[in-house]
């Protein structure tokens, strides 16, 4: 059985969050492009200390439920 914190992609395990460096080496953009999503609300992220990690879970989820678009604003924290 999978435990709850982490997540199936293919036969790799993904960890419950990702650094900004860590999500744009995976999906091959620069940091700075992943760090743009993650200021404009475009991508799930949490803020741990002074820093905004990616919600591997939460995205992994919207995927599941069918979600094939990401825009600006899709997870304000407002």
């Amino acid at each position: 059985m999978i435990p709850d914190t982490e997540v199936r992609a293919g036969l790799s395990v993904l960890p419950p969050i990702a650094s900004q460096e860590q999500f744009s080496n995976l999906i091959g953009v620069t940091k700075a492009t992943v760090r743009g999503f993650v200021e404009t609300d475009t991508l799930p992220h949490v803020k741990i200390g002074r820093q905004r990690f990616i919600n591997i879970v939460k995205l992994v989820d919207d995927l599941k439920a069918g979600k094939t678009t990401f825009a600006r604003g899709d997870y304000h924290h407002g």
